[in-house]
């Protein structure tokens, strides 16, 4: 469904979710629901596409990224994420099949309720129990966090400049005894690896520069 998108058959019961409230209710489907790769996460959300990019990554995890650690600690792990709803469906799943509690995998968005990002981004930076962050665009720029050792993109970016400066999350250096206090089975930071589920690394790139989405500040 990532690559040509899908079918839903009619008589099929679906939950249909309200975007604001996340509010769900079940309808059964009159007729066929077809669906492009465009409209995935956005007007369409398949949580088993989801979990299988999720699965996938933790099973490769020490078996082909990381082979020389122990399996204590997953490495500091940035997922980019379509929009808030895409993030939040994201998180839950993540939790469910890493099979932790709420502080491993956090959302990072400008809509996080009772807390400022800037502190949750600083939890990330420093926390050994804060592994994964899925973002939508908070952390794309401007947002250094060393311990970070793996960038997952679940959408896609087309300006060039924009995905060069995501990429570039996950190039910075930190000495070994940094990385330690963060990654306690990790003894250096010599790579970083890039996983890419939606062919972001594929897709036509333009030079056009990205949108601010901070909704906050007035035009």
């Amino acid at each position: 469904v990532g690559e040509h998108g899908g079918k839903v058959e009619a008589g099929f019961t679906v939950p249909i979710r309200d975007k604001k409230t996340r509010k769900t209710i079940y309808e059964q489907l009159d007729a066929d629901l077809e669906y492009e790769k465009k409209d995935l996460d956005q007007k369409v959300l398949v949580p088993n596409q989801i979990r299988t990019v999720l699965e996938c990554y933790k099973e490769s995890l020490f078996t082909q990224l990381f082979p020389e650690r122990e399996q204590t600690w997953i490495p500091k792990t940035l997922i980019f994420a379509k929009d808030d709803n895409h993030a939040e469906e994201i998180v839950r799943i993540a939790r469910e099949v890493f099979n932790k509690d709420n502080e491993f995998c956090q959302k990072i968005t400008y809509n996080i309720s009772g807390e400022k990002p800037k502190d949750r981004i600083a939890a990330f930076r420093t926390s050994p129990h804060f592994r994964i962050a899925v973002t939508v665009d908070m952390i794309a720029t401007g947002t250094d966090i060393k311990p970070l050792e793996v960038v997952i993109f679940m959408r896609d970016v087309h300006s060039e400049l924009y995905y060069e400066q995501m990429k570039g999350r996950g190039v910075r250096t930190i000495n070994n005894t940094d990385l330690k206090q963060v990654t306690p089975n990790a003894d250096v930071k010599n790579r970083f690896y890039l996983i890419d589920a939606v062919g972001v690394t594929e897709s036509k790139k333009s030079a056009s520069q990205p949108l601010e989405r901070k909704k906050s500040v007035p035009f």
